[in-house]
């Protein structure tokens, strides 16, 4: 009998060792694929009439820009002012653009004959840029904002001011060159 037993023995841990391997099957389905979206269309310009404007553009004022009494059409002169007109086309763009523009008048410089002329002393520029930030919503029928650039060159006449005067006339002829910077930004959803 105690051959037996062993074999007992040994036969109830075989079946408990297969019992405890064994694999159970559950109904089980999967599927793998892609899921897809289609980016939304960013189709942004600034331009000066039907010219685009390059990420480094020159944006010159001559002709009726620049029509100040006593004063050449398309030439500015201390008491006037030039303004021109630059359009942000926001074209089939599928998101809200927002803009802000900008100018440095800091940093303005002129230049005659290709010579640097200094703007030290002379009388002040300033620049109006309206609106200078607005946004153009996707759901507008218009997907256009102007922006007027409008440039002043105050003038006085005022004999204390004999070095003001001396600054200014120094600039004759020259072709001043004021910074702006115009930037179109997507609207981030939420913010």
């Amino acid at each position: 009998m105690k051959g037996n037993k062993k074999i007992l023995v040994v036969a109830l841990l075989l079946l408990l060792i297969s019992v405890t391997f064994t694999t159970y099957a559950i109904y089980k389905t999967a599927a793998s694929g892609n899921a897809e979206v289609t980016a939304a269309i960013w189709d942004v310009e600034f331009k000066d009439g039907t010219t685009t404007l390059s990420s480094t553009y020159t944006l010159t004022f001559s002709g009726t820009d620049c029509s100040n009494t006593h004063v050449a059409e398309g030439k500015i002169a201390p008491g006037a002012t030039c303004t021109k007109t630059i359009t942000l086309d926001a074209g089939s763009s599928e998101v809200d653009v927002a803009y802000t523009a900008s100018a440095a008048t800091a940093n303005i410089t002129a230049t005659k004959g290709g010579n640097p002329v200094s703007t030290d002393g002379a009388n002040a520029f300033s620049v109006n840029l309206t609106p200078a930030n607005d946004t153009i919503t996707y759901s507008a029928g218009t997907r256009t904002k102007d922006i007027s650039v409008e440039i002043v060159w105050a003038g006085t006449d005022d004999s204390d001011t004999d070095s003001v005067n001396g600054a200014d006339t120094a600039l004759n002829g020259a072709t001043i060159s004021v910074p702006i910077t115009l930037v179109a930004k997507q609207v981030i959803p939420g913010s």
